[in-house]
């Protein structure tokens, strides 16, 4: 468990590191796609929502009037989290350029390290490849997740289930950031996860933890990705040493 432990510390340290000199202009286009993140699943909530639980509620039979505000909970975070699921992968595949911008600079910044050069016209198809990657990764465990909704027995722990995959999903994309600019392959970035699980697992349960506090969510994402930074360069020294030899200008 002090993986896990140490995991969730990566992120304190990426907000730590947001007004690191020479990173903070980096950082303002990944907190306005936040803020409307953030904006968008508040007025889904509200507007949406709350309206389409309390119908619900109310057809209740009423010797299960009592449960009202536990099943509102349950059904409240279950559909933040799937919101949650759906609008982070889609800002974070649109703001993809400026994290991994970020990613970069952070890493020069704060370990002195260059990633290797590649032409633009590479530098895009690259991209382009990796959100693909990513969605193919995603999307069957994300409807998978919605199906068992759909399953009764399972709705008192749905919320947990739905929070552990978010976790895991939000390390897996914090971490691409770093792992895609060292020229580190889909596949191979999912190895190194797994071999790591219970760090990952923290630092995506840190991530999807600061999602609830208000005005710290907003930093979430930028915090994330330097986090995410911090923990590929100290974890992944041995595979950086080796990178260097291989590319002179790192």
């Amino acid at each position: 468990m002090n993986d896990f432990f140490l995991g969730m510390m990566y992120l304190p340290m990426g907000f730590r590191s947001l007004l690191t000199k020479g990173l903070k202009r980096f950082v303002i286009l990944p907190v306005l796609f936040n803020f409307l993140l953030f904006s968008g699943l508040f007025f889904l909530l509200y507007h949406y929502l709350f309206p389409y639980a309390y119908y619900y509620l109310n057809q209740l039979p009423a010797w299960l009037h009592f449960l009202n505000v536990l099943f509102l909970i349950i059904f409240c975070i279950s559909f933040f989290l799937l919101f949650l699921s759906m609008f982070t992968v889609f800002f974070n595949i649109i703001a993809a350029p400026f994290n991994g911008l970020l990613a970069e600079k952070a890493q020069l910044l704060l370990y002195g390290r260059t990633i290797p050069g590649l032409a633009f016209k590479d530098i895009v198809v690259r991209t382009i490849k990796r959100q693909v990657q990513f969605l193919a990764y995603f999307l069957p465990r994300f409807l998978g997740m919605c199906l068992l909704f759909f399953v009764p027995v399972i709705h008192p722990v749905y919320p947990f289930l739905w929070f552990w995959f978010n976790a895991w999903m939000l390390s897996v994309q914090y971490q691409d950031f770093a792992m895609d600019n060292n020229l580190v392959d889909f596949k191979e970035m999912r190895q190194k996860m797994r071999g790591n699980r219970l760090l990952s697992l923290g630092f995506g349960f840190s991530i999807n933890l600061a999602s609830f506090i208000p005005l710290l969510n907003l930093f979430s994402m930028p915090a994330a990705v330097i986090g995410g930074v911090m923990l590929f360069c100290e974890r992944h020294q041995q595979f950086l040493e080796t990178q260097k030899s291989q590319y002179p200008s790192v």
